[in-house]
């Protein structure tokens, strides 16, 4: 027991490391997905300009905890013990929560999370000292404990922020894509210059109130804090004056870099990344180490009174002014900076949000559900009733302006909306401050960029449901979040506080296996996705189209070949087992066959060389076309074959079974020709495998006698038909697509022009 609470400090010591590592991995998203969508320069200029904001903000912090230490409930109803058991419980929450949300890949907040878990620790352990046989207090005497309302007005606040932003991003977004348009190019020297000013203006007032804002120390007279305080009071008496003054100093910087040639938009970015990264170090930094600090803190109050009793020294003390320690905050701004650069997890959170506003097609990351399809059909219905109202001759002004530039599909969007996301996120969260609201920057800038892709058109109609499926989702991990972490951090504290060095031995096991699950997890995800071919050709080209579509046939056929074995060795001997895992590894092979051919098939024939005839292009759609039907028939053997066992219908015939056997031999011959064209690659010296195709559709075909022949003797029942029939007609597609796929790689017009022009009519 002597060592127990110094090792609860240790251990939220160590978790503030990780806490800093999961938060910024998490709100990095906040300041990189304007710059990294829009490709505004390198990955490493990027990071550098994030990188300096953030190691700014941490120095100018004064790292003052309101929130940790009294901001959600009243430190002098608690004893010692309680109050290191809720910091210790929302240290492990918070963790395991952003993680978890990390490796899916999905935003959330994480001052959400940070007062949800404080509410729920602090509620279980109040619930408890309230209920139990010394206290037994009425139930509302819980608001004395819990500042519930100021709570929920913070609550209230964060999620109306969702909804403002959206409407925000998207209304004000319209008009500025309105006055640039896609060819933005050809009016940056006029209303460039103006939107320069604009948007730098309301950068630097974000700046200064926002970062800035959080060097201010009421207690400190002397030095740069005294300076600043004055410098915040003077903007703030003279908003106006400062503004005109901030307003006229970026039109004339704008105007002379625009007049160098220098795309000021460029520059909008990369400053607003800098100003955002800042003002994130600066504020939400305590976020992270506030809960141990206050811990720490808190362990010092008590040794100084002499270490009492644990269980009944009072916490008052707490309420007072903490002060971070500026080394601290140096030292996590180093950890934060690090983690962005070697992170990979950063990549994977920043792609949810570039995913769902991107300008470009590509695969969409989220599936429909019958809720976003409704949604998109109500605004549907409702913009074409809207538009009707307006004169034609106006929406023809407005669609020239909106019209879309097709040559920049490598970027997700372009720095006219990347400079007006982190603008209107900016504003926003200026006025927050200033009118001291709660909100969430992660919500802000997330929703802000929803809504300028809406104005864009970005959700089109090729779109719009999945877009919209992947926001809701979003939404709903937001409110999850919350709920979640007040669950998570109450049944933790409750842990604690009765079953203590158990607890914490076994807490202390659970996150490090957390962590480990997380990491081995994530990993074979990345591992995955680096094995996938493909593409990143710029021009296809006939030889190239040649070795791409071998490349990607050749695992495809192998495994499909092995499925088909299995399902008739599963189906003939009826095992269960075998027919699982066929059934499962046709499901990866569908997988990878959606992500590596299907969705990429339009990009791919835009690929194709300009200069020849599109033959590569034609080429590649025939092979995907022929891929899908092989797949489709093995969905279809793997699925009926696994039904008709799992529910335990009568077994085949002898005969069927010997029949199915031969066949499979047949088709497992046919397999392997196909399967040695991919691997020799050489078109030139493909022999057509017509004797063998001959034999397989032969041997159907009197298969399907023999069944016919079968149902008329009433010698077969009806699921025993069916199953031969899927077997023996799927059998036969594959073989016909098969061989089409031989016949398409042998009739290759490498150097005739009569061929080429037979091959681009077929």
């Amino acid at each position: 027991m002597k060592f127990f609470y110094p090792s609860i400090v240790v251990f939220l010591f160590l978790l503030s490391i990780f806490d800093l590592i999961v938060g910024l991995i998490n709100d990095a998203v906040n300041f990189l997905n304007s710059a990294i969508g829009s490709k505004v320069a390198s990955r490493k200029t990027i990071m550098f300009f994030a990188s300096l904001g953030i190691l700014l903000g941490a120095f100018l912090s004064s790292g003052m905890m309101e929130v940790a230490r009294k901001g959600v409930f009243d430190p002098s109803y608690f004893y010692f013990s309680d109050t290191i058991f809720i910091f210790l419980a929302v240290m492990i929450s918070d963790i395991i929560l952003l993680d978890i949300f990390n490796t899916l890949g999905l935003p959330t907040s994480t001052t959400v999370s940070m007062v949800f878990c404080l509410l729920g620790g602090a509620f279980s352990i109040a619930m408890i000292k309230m209920t139990s046989p010394l206290n037994n207090e009425p139930f509302h005497h819980l608001t004395l404990y819990i500042k519930a309302e100021k709570t929920f007005i913070i609550s209230i606040g964060i999620f109306l922020s969702i909804v403002i932003s959206f409407i925000s991003g998207a209304f004000i977004h319209y008009f500025i894509r309105y006055f640039f348009s896609f060819e933005y190019e050809k009016r940056l020297k006029d209303v460039g210059v103006i939107w320069a000013s604009i948007s730098l203006s309301c950068m630097t007032y974000f700046l200064l109130v926002r970062g800035l804002h959080s060097t201010i120390n009421e207690d400190n007279h002397i030095g740069f804090s005294l300076f600043i305080q004055h410098f915040i009071k003077w903007i703030h008496h003279n908003f106006f004056v400062f503004l005109i003054l901030l307003f006229s100093t970026w039109a004339i910087i704008a105007k002379i870099l625009v007049s160098l040639g220098y795309n000021i938009l460029k520059f909008i970015v990369l400053y607003g990344t800098f100003s955002l990264a800042m003002a994130f170090a600066g504020n939400d930094l305590v976020n992270f180490i506030g809960i141990p600090i206050a811990g720490i803190q808190s362990y010092h109050i008590w040794k100084k009174a002499g270490s009492p009793p644990a269980e009944t020294f009072n916490m008052k003390n707490l309420s007072d002014n903490v002060e971070v320690p500026s080394l601290f905050l140096i030292f996590s701004g180093m950890i934060m900076i690090f983690t962005l650069w070697f992170s990979k997890k950063t990549k994977n959170i920043t792609s949810t949000e570039i995913n769902l506003s991107r300008q470009n097609e590509g695969p969409e990351k989220f599936l429909s559900n019958s809720f976003s399809r409704g949604i998109v059909r109500f605004f549907l219905y409702l913009g074409n009733h809207f538009f009707k109202l307006l004169p034609k001759r106006f929406l023809v002004q407005i669609e020239k302006n909106f019209k879309r530039n097709k040559s920049k599909e490598n970027v997700a969007f372009d720095l006219v909306r990347a400079s007006a996301n982190l603008t209107i996120s900016s504003i926003l969260i200026s006025i927050a401050t200033v009118q001291k609201l709660p909100l969430s920057t992660t919500f802000v800038t997330f929703m802000v960029s929803m809504g300028t892709s809406l104005s864009d058109r970005a959700w089109d109609r090729e779109s719009a449901v999945y877009r919209v499926s992947g926001v809701l989702k979003v939404i709903r991990g937001w409110f999850l979040t919350g709920l979640i972490a007040f669950t998570m951090a109450g049944v933790t504290a409750s842990f604690l506080y009765f079953f203590r060095e158990w607890a914490l031995s076994s807490l202390i096991f659970l996150i490090l296996f957390v962590f480990y699950k997380s990491y081995k997890n994530y990993h074979k995800t990345q591992k995955k996705e680096e094995n996938k071919p493909f593409i990143g050709i710029v021009t296809l080209t006939l030889e190239n189209t040649l070795n791409t579509t071998f490349d990607i046939l050749q695992p495809i056929l192998e495994y499909i070949e092995n499925i088909y074995k299995n399902s008739i060795e599963g189906i003939t001997k009826e095992n269960l087992k075998t027919l699982q895992d066929s059934r499962n590894n046709f499901l990866l092979v569908e997988k990878n066959f959606t992500r590596i051919m299907h969705n990429s098939l339009i990009q791919v024939i835009r690929k194709t060389k300009n200069n020849e005839k599109p033959i590569s292009g034609i080429l590649y759609l025939h092979i995907y076309n022929k891929t899908r039907e092989i797949i489709e028939s093995s969905d279809i053997i793997t699925n009926h074959t696994l039904f008709h066992v799992i529910n335990s219908h009568k077994p085949l015939k002898y005969q069927q079974k010997k029949n199915l056997i031969i066949l499979e031999h047949l088709m497992i011959e046919h397999f392997k020709i196909i399967k040695q064209i991919t691997i020799d690659k050489n078109c030139n010296k493909i022999q057509l495998s017509y004797p063998i195709q001959n034999k397989i559709i032969q041997k159907i075909e009197e298969q399907i006698n023999q069944q016919v022949m079968g149902i008329i003797h009433q010698k077969y029942g009806t699921k025993n038909t069916f199953l031969m029939l899927d077997l023996l007609l799927q059998s036969k597609k594959i073989t016909e697509s098969i061989e089409d796929i031989i016949l398409l790689y042998h009739d290759i017009p490498l150097s005739s022009s009569k061929k080429g022009a037979a091959f681009l009519a077929c």
